[in-house]
């Protein structure tokens, strides 16, 4: 279910909610190109840079899609021991 969009900056990556950015163990991104799992206990930055518009699109377009059903414009973001939340991307592919 999309709770509220997010956005990318073209400088700085994905913007993260300030609710997301606290976790334990490790958070799981998941955008129509592939999977991110960030380890660590820090609090994620305002807005996470190893995402950007190269990992949104069309399936037939993007290079080793991994997940089909978040195209063109999905992600989900996961902490370990939460469920999956997902959001609509602003600023990229519609």
């Amino acid at each position: 279910m999309t709770v509220e969009n997010l956005h990318i900056d073209d400088d700085r990556g994905l913007w993260i909610p300030p609710r997301l950015r606290k976790f334990d163990q490790q958070v799981v991104f998941r955008t129509p190109s592939g999977t991110i799992q960030h380890f660590g206990t820090e609090p994620l930055d305002a807005y996470y840079g190893m995402i950007d518009e190269s990992h949104f699109g069309d399936i037939d377009q993007l290079d080793g899609a991994r997940n089909p059903h978040l195209e063109p414009n999905r992600v989900s973001i996961k902490h370990t021991g939460r469920d999956a939340e997902t959001f609509d991307v602003e600023g990229v592919v519609e």
